[in-house]
């Protein structure tokens, strides 16, 4: 619990006097509720998002009066319920909403979660609890308020898990592992498939925001366990079929499962510039490293559609899935038009996807015009498939591997990593020519051969065989002008 000054030190911020003070102007009073309650129970800090349940006035006309009075920028979210966030560029959130009936304890009674039906009075610094909530806190336990409460917005069921996430993320700052309550699982195991009642675009941003907490892999894993991640992604589940191998230690689902546990371990091996990179935000829900293990989960959905047996002369008959990346690259596109995604994020994961293995190619023995070649065709997202790919190299551990080749795989990755920095002003480099400047030079018309030499000279550039737009222009008319 944080202790006294703390609590006045918060009841003292700027923000929350605010809310209160304009609260009490409309004659009502304000709580701090949910997860801003939970988080400051566990760090002693208010979080980024904060919640506030209001009685006795209007969430529509406080939260107008607050963006006006501090800047900030209203985004009414739900007109029903009246609930209303004020945007500020500081990055943090406030959502105001009307208490259910007009009551304080009504309203946290209907909570998903004990450790969300928590609020603080910020007269006082009372925390009211009346679901046990900070008893589940102590020992890190996840426990629905009511099975009522869990099915009637189906989607607190994938909110259970991302507050799973959150939590074991807190872990430092205790030494009790998160827990799932059993009854909150079996009811998610019986039924999980109410799940696709909710809104594709709500579930898309909670499964974003799950993967996006920086250790979500337990809370992942006891989604798997209870089915709820194959009524999510059902690809998942003809990977159940597919064992172990002499590449692979694990079968397909549990080597699928392994690599979003080895990419939140391996983030820390990365060059910091990387981390700072993949710990970006990519939409307001998700990191590039939250969608990276989304890539994760779906690299390898295309290898049961392509499996096939062939012999091999020294392990004798072995497992093949040629074509799988291109497979899983279009399975993948139904699947996130389902949820509804941004076309920006689609293409990133199909991306991501179609590309996991390519980085194996390559290392500091590589031609630097190969490395090159690797880095122009990933473009911005290098980083983010270097990541997936290293996740996918120590994920396989099987018996026709060895300590030796994986060292080398590792340390491989990490350099293409460190040289992708060292190369950035190179990569950047502006064109020397454009198109029409091209088909100027070269007497010829637009089409696909024109990019292909778009290309050539720009690869020509990086290595520095040209340097002005002169020497460009000879290049061009000794390569591909035609006598």
């Amino acid at each position: 619990m944080p202790t006294l000054t703390a609590t006045q030190e918060i009841l003292q911020t700027p923000l929350i006097r605010q809310v209160q003070a304009l609260a009490s102007a409309q004659g009502g009073t304000a709580y701090l509720v949910g997860g801003a309650v939970r988080d400051w129970l566990l760090t002693g800090a208010l979080p980024l998002d904060l919640d506030f349940t209001l009685i006795n006035c209007s969430a529509a006309d406080l939260a107008k009066t607050l963006a006006d009075a501090a800047g900030g920028h209203l985004v009414p979210l739900d007109w029903e319920f009246g609930i209303h966030r004020v945007v500020f560029v500081d990055g943090i959130n406030v959502d105001l909403a009307d208490a259910l009936q007009n009551n304080l304890h009504t309203d946290l009674a209907r909570r998903d979660l004990t450790i969300n039906a928590l609020a603080l009075d910020l007269t006082t610094g009372e925390v009211i609890d009346l679901c046990n909530g900070q008893a589940d806190l102590n020992t890190r336990t996840i426990r629905m308020v009511s099975e009522f409460n869990l099915l009637d917005d189906p989607l607190r069921m994938l909110r259970v898990f991302r507050c799973g996430a959150i939590l074991h993320s807190l872990q430092n700052l205790h030494q009790t592992a998160v827990q799932f309550d059993a009854a909150t699982l079996a009811v998610i195991r019986q039924q999980g498939a109410k799940i696709w009642e909710s809104a594709a675009e709500r579930i898309s941003y909670e499964l974003f925001r799950l993967l996006s907490a920086e250790q979500c892999f337990p809370a992942l894993s006891a989604m798997a366990d209870c089915g709820l991640l194959e009524v999510l992604i059902p690809d998942l589940t003809p990977m159940r079929t597919i064992g172990s191998s002499g590449f692979h230690h694990l079968g397909l689902f549990d080597h699928t499962m392994e690599l979003v546990k080895q990419a939140e371990e391996l983030i820390h091996e990365c060059p910091e510039p990387a981390q700072a990179w993949l710990r970006q935000s990519f939409t307001p829900a998700a990191t590039r490293f939250g969608l990276v293990k989304l890539a994760c989960l779906l690299h390898d959905i295309g290898k049961p559609g392509t499996l096939g047996t062939r012999e091999d002369a020294v392990h004798g008959q072995r497992l093949t899935f040629y074509g799988h990346e291109e497979l899983g690259e279009e399975m993948c596109d139904p699947w996130l038009r389902q949820l509804k995604v941004s076309n920006d994020v689609r293409a990133y994961i199909k991306k991501l996807v179609r590309w996991h293995l390519y980085p194996c190619q390559f290392g500091p023995q590589s031609p630097r015009k190969s490395v090159l070649k690797f880095y122009r065709r990933m473009g911005e997202d290098t980083l983010d498939i270097l990541l997936l790919a290293l996740s996918d190299r120590h994920s396989a551990c099987g018996d026709w591997l060895n300590a030796e080749e994986m060292e080398a795989s590792h340390q491989a990755h990490l350099w293409l990593m460190e040289n992708y920095q060292a190369e950035e002003k190179t990569l950047q480099l502006p064109r020397l020519l454009n198109g029409n400047e091209i088909m100027t030079t070269l007497s010829i018309g637009p089409g696909p051969h024109l990019k292909e030499i778009l290309d050539a000279l720009q690869e020509a550039q990086q290595l520095g065989e040209v340097n002005t737009p002169a020497e460009a222009e000879s290049w061009l008319i000794t390569r591909y002008k035609q006598a």
